[in-house]
This record gives structure tokens, C-alpha cells and sequence, in this order.
């Protein structure tokens, strides 16, 4: 038996609205002539069974009067009937035959029916399709404990951040990502590949919220039709256009200086040297910078973990880094960099001095939840070693490790401490394997103390001697002679 989508149908709407037509239904039963007709052509009959199970195929718009004159011709069972329908035709669907734009408010079982691929797919081989007529293909929208189908997409308008009075529309299912938003956007506005974009929504009370989410759906982006997405292009010298205030230099003095990438400083805000020294230290690591100027880092956002930022620590560095190292600047002004480590770590509130360490550790933890690629942590039962070699028990605790972080930051920083206790009363030995990011290294203290020695002689004639004791050579040149005293070497 085939299922088809048939009958009028009202669907809450985005925001709780509740627009007629929107949707069509997705598994209604069509009539016995559709049924008979199809049970004829290439084994469809039951393909409605599967049509329940697993992801649904997209449906397609069929013109009531074509479909009823089809019916009738298929009831009538007579071949040479005056019913033959003639190739499919749907043009009382469309506002007009230029823009194939479809008709407002619809209204399904009326105006027009759903059918399945399987089952357009076979009429149109069967009676062909009106010439220069396109397919109107729906998909199916997974909604909570139902399937609808999106018989009208969202329309959004799409602009340039520097020339928003020329939009283009394009339509996208609720169920399509924020990328494909983006990637429709790059390729009407013709953006070259290596240039970078993000994309905002206009708000109706003007206000501007960007879509750092990619992998969310129009749906739970709560696009709606008529909305306003503004793509935004990256400048040459690493800034976006809407944070541009926060370079030091002015845009002609950018334009014209070039200099080596990455011989950058950060400007002073109050006493935060101890921020240019901790993101000198990390932006000359070779792999991660380039982790950050290839944008591998933006397929990798983790806008889920409850221990991360939501992305944002990681997006403000990649910021920070494409800036120094675009060879425009000879100094930024961290100004909203400091201000997203001062939301998520409040210690750094402020502009007194800190510890730089202390920044490079949060760093290195932010970044690394903020591109954790696990999504969902398990959990991980740790074993004792119980005699194993060393090698088995340290490739055990980092497999274990990587099941729940893995990112660039445990590419290139983590590593396994060797832990080994020794009970004194039973002699049993425990060996662990734990894992660091970072290791404090004390200073090395020499033994030994150098001094200086004046040997002077009962002779009154000689001069006196400059004498070194400790370490070999350990000697202060030219303070005898500061002082007026010979030394003879």
C-alpha cells in the first residue's frame, strides 16, 4: 500500500505562532486509484511500509485539478479516455512562470497533493513534466514526535556588511544548517575561497546577533522568512569589520605598513603586560598558530561543552592571532580579548598586574574545551596496572585520556607523568600514568658561590691582587680597577 501526504494541516509555527500551510502531512493514506495505478508500474505496491522507518525522502507538490484528472483516468481503466491528463503540470502552484515562485497559503487536498520521490519519479516517466516547469521538492522536518513537510522554506534576505541596501533572497529548509546559510551567501556575493566570513542576523528592533553556531539549524536559530542575514568578510590585516575601533594604528598607517608576521605586541591595558607574555608564548608555537590561520579550528568549535567558553575564548585567540600575524600591525589593543578572559575568569577583572603563567594556564584549558572533538564524555573506568609493563599501562591511561579530551591543545601540550607508590608495609608497588598539560620547572640554584679575593702583600710597593674562589673563572671584571686597585690576570 502507498502512503502520500493528503489533507489540510495546521502546525505550530516558529515563536508559537500557528500558520495554515506552512506544513503538509507526511504519511495519509491517497485513494485506491493511485494505489491500483502504481501497484502496475516496477513493484511500488508496499512501499509505503518502509516509508515509515528511518529518515523520509523528500515529498513533492502535485496540482490538484492534474491530480483529479488523473484519477479519473486511471477509474475509468479505458486508455483512449478524453481524461488522459497530458504531462504533469503545475502552474496554478506558481505566482507566475518566470520566478517559479509558489502561491501564498496553499491549502493541501485543495490546491494541491503530496507525493512521495518514489511516486513522482514515476509519473513524470510516465506522462513527462510540463516543459521548463521545475520539480517543486520538499523535505521532511523532523519535529518532536511528528514528521512534517516544509511546503513553505524560510526566505531570508542576504547582504554584505558593507553594502546592505542590495540583498538577494534564497530560500533554505528549517533543517538546514547556518552553514549552508553561509555557503549561499559566499557564493551569490562571489567571496574568493581563501577569504574568511561569519554571518549575523538583523533583529526587528534593529540590533544585530550573530550566528556563531554553524551546525545549528535554521529552526533552532529561529530564522524566520523576511529576516535579515548580514555576511561579514575579514580584512586583510586580521580584523572583522565591526571590531575595527580596537587597532592601534589608524587604516591608512594599516594600509601601508608591512611587516613581519607575527613581530606584533600587544598595547598595554594598565598593567597587563603579563597578557602580552602569555599570548607571545603560545602564538610562537608554530602547529597551533598555524592551526589558527588554516581555520582548522572552526570545524572543531565546541559550543556544548558545560567546561568550556561556548567557543568564545577560542574565537577571541583566533582573533588575536590572525591580527599579529597578518604583517599589518605593530601593535594591538587586546581590548576584547581581555574582555572575554575577564568574563570567564573573573581574577582578571581589571587592569592590575597578574601572573603570566597563571593566564597561560587558563589559556590552554579554555582552548582546549572550547575544541574538545568529544562531545559526549564516557565514562572511563581506570584500571591498576598489576604487574603490566610500563609501556601497555601508559598507552591504557592515554587511549582512556583521549576517550574524553582530544583537541589540538592535547595534540601538541599533553603529555603522561609516571606516578609509582610503594607500600611500606606489604612492598606492593602502584603505578599510574597522569596526565599533564603544563609542567612547573624550578630554576636551577648552583651550589657553589663565587667570591672575590684581594691579596695584598706586606711589600707596600706591590699592588694588591684580585683573587676569584668558587667556581672557575667566576670573576668580576674591572671592579678592582673601578676602585683604583691593580690586577694582574
Amino acid at each position: 500500500m502507498v502512503w502520500v501526504g493528503a489533507g489540510r494541516v495546521e502546525q505550530g509555527g516558529l515563536g508559537g505562532k500557528r500558520e495554515q500551510g506552512v506544513w503538509g502531512s507526511v504519511g495519509m493514506r491517497l485513494n485506491s486509484a493511485l494505489d491500483v495505478a502504481l501497484g502496475r508500474g516496477a513493484g511500488i505496491r508496499g512501499w509505503g511500509a518502509e516509508l515509515q522507518l528511518g529518515p523520509s525522502p523528500p515529498r513533492y507538490l502535485l496540482e490538484n485539478h492534474w491530480y483529479q484528472q488523473w484519477k479519473e483516468y486511471v477509474e475509468s481503466g479505458d486508455q483512449n479516455s478524453s481524461s488522459f491528463p497530458g504531462h504533469i503540470n503545475n502552474s496554478e502552484l506558481f505566482e507566475d512562470l518566470e520566478s517559479f515562485r509558489l502561491k501564498e497559503r496553499l491549502v493541501e487536498s485543495e490546491e494541491y497533493v503530496l507525493v512521495p520521490e518514489d511516486v513522482w519519479n514515476k509519473l513524470v516517466s510516465w506522462y513527462g513534466l510540463e516543459h521548463d516547469q521545475p520539480p517543486i521538492e520538499r523535505k521532511v522536518v523532523e519535529l518532536p514526535s511528528t514528521q512534517k513537510v516544509e511546503v513553505y522554506p524560510v526566505e531570508l534576505y542576504l547582504c554584505q556588511h558593507n553594502d546592505m541596501d542590495s540583498p538577494v533572497t534564497a530560500q533554505f529548509s528549517r533543517v538546514d544548517t547556518i552553514d549552508a546559510v553561509l555557503q549561499e551567501a559566499r557564493r551569490q556575493f562571489e567571496v574568493p575561497p581563501e577569504d574568511e566570513t561569519r554571518v549575523w542576523v538583523k533583529n526587528s528592533d534593529g540590533s544585530c546577533e550573530r550566528l556563531r553556531n554553524i551546525h545549528m539549524t535554521v529552526l533552532d536559530a529561529c530564522l524566520s522568512t523576511g529576516q535579515v542575514v548580514i555576511m561579514e568578510t575579514r580584512n586583510k590585516d586580521g580584523t572583522w569589520p565591526s571590531s575595527r575601533p580596537h587597532v592601534m594604528n589608524s587604516v591608512e598607517d594599516e594600509e601601508l605598513y608591512r611587516g613581519q608576521p607575527g613581530v606584533c605586541g600587544l598595547t598595554n591595558l594598565g598593567n597587563t603586560c603579563f597578557m602580552n607574555s602569555a599570548f607571545q608564548c603560545l602564538s610562537n608555537v608554530p602547529p597551533l598558530t598555524e592551526y589558527f590561520l588554516n581555520n582548522h579550528y572552526l570545524g572543531e568549535l565546541n559550543f556544548s561543552n558545560p567546561l568550556g567558553m561556548k567557543g568564545e575564548i577560542a574565537e577571541a585567540y583566533a582573533d588575536l592571532v590572525k591580527q599579529a600575524w597578518s604583517g599589518h600591525h605593530r601593535a594591538i589593543v587586546p581590548r576584547m580579548f581581555k574582555t572575554k578572559v575577564g568574563h570567564f575568569a573573573s581574577q582578571f577583572l581589571g587592569y592590575q598586574q597578574h601572573d603570566a603563567q597563571e593566564l597561560l594556564s587558563f589559556l590552554l584549558d579554555g582552548l582546549h574545551e572550547d575544541l574538545n572533538r568529544v562531545k559526549r564524555k564516557e565514562y572511563v573506568e581506570l584500571r591498576d596496572a598489576a604487574g603490566r609493563p610500563d609501556e601497555e599501562v601508559a598507552e591504557e591511561a592515554w587511549r582512556n585520556h583521549k576517550r574524553r579530551n582530544d583537541s589540538i591543545i592535547v595534540d601538541i601540550f599533553h603529555g603522561l607523568f609516571k606516578s609509582t607508590l610503594v607500600c611500606p608495609a606489604c612492598g606492593k608497588v602502584s603505578v599510574t600514568f597522569d596526565p599533564f598539560c603544563y609542567l612547573s620547572v624550578p630554576l636551577p640554584v648552583s651550589q657553589e658561590r663565587a667570591m672575590e679575593l684581594f691579596f695584598v702583600y706586606m711589600d707596600p710597593s706591590r699592588k694588591p691582587q684580585q683573587v676569584g674562589a668558587g667556581e672557575p673563572g667566576a670573576r668580576t671584571p674591572g671592579f678592582c680597577a673601578g676602585r683604583g686597585v691593580g690586577s694582574n690576570g
